[in-house]
């Protein structure tokens, strides 16, 4: 269950920054406009790499990122499949599947055997760092970022934890 809540956060937070991406993108100079999307696409691009290896499915991709730099129409549809695809399928995987070893071949040609247990908290941190980077950009050309800290989240979703204790 602690997986499902950190993939609804991931997906948020996504979801959070490209807003902030969004309304800014055009104040930012074109060199950091183009990093912001292309570092969150090497992000979406990594996660349905690693979707597909959990499926057992031929890759849609050859590069952890893409040639073309997508626009943030298409980023924000290709984060939001893969993040809706990593809610669900923590919603319901078992302790056994979250066991399970797949041995896979990296895009470099480096191979690799991590159970999916591992697959997930490598797709948790390595989004995390990489919105952090993309975060960067904006708070260093002066423009707002989002405050998308999983503590946040959790009393967004959950406003009860607001609630003062009284003992």
């Amino acid at each position: 269950m602690l997986f499902a809540s950190a993939f609804s956060y991931k997906k948020w937070a996504n979801s959070e920054l490209l807003i902030f991406g969004e309304r800014q993108l055009s104040q930012l100079p074109e060199a950091d406009a183009t990093f912001f999307i292309r570092i969150l696409n090497h992000t979406t691009v990594v996660d349905s790499l690693f979707i597909s290896r959990i499926l057992g499915e031929p890759e849609q991709y050859q590069a952890d990122n893409t040639a073309e730099t997508p626009t943030l129409a298409e980023l924000r549809e290709r984060m939001d499949k893969h993040d809706s695809w990593l809610v669900a399928y923590t919603e319901s995987a078992t302790p056994q599947e979250l066991q399970r070893e797949i041995a896979f071949q990296f895009v470099d040609g480096s191979h690799g055997r991590l159970s999916v247990e591992e697959i997930l908290l490598h797709l948790l941190t390595h989004g995390s760092n990489h919105r952090g980077m993309a975060s960067r950009v904006l708070a260093s050309n002066g423009l707002d970022r989002p405050s998308d800290t999983f503590t946040r989240y959790l009393h967004q979703v959950e406003p009860g934890r607001r609630e003062e204790i009284v003992s």
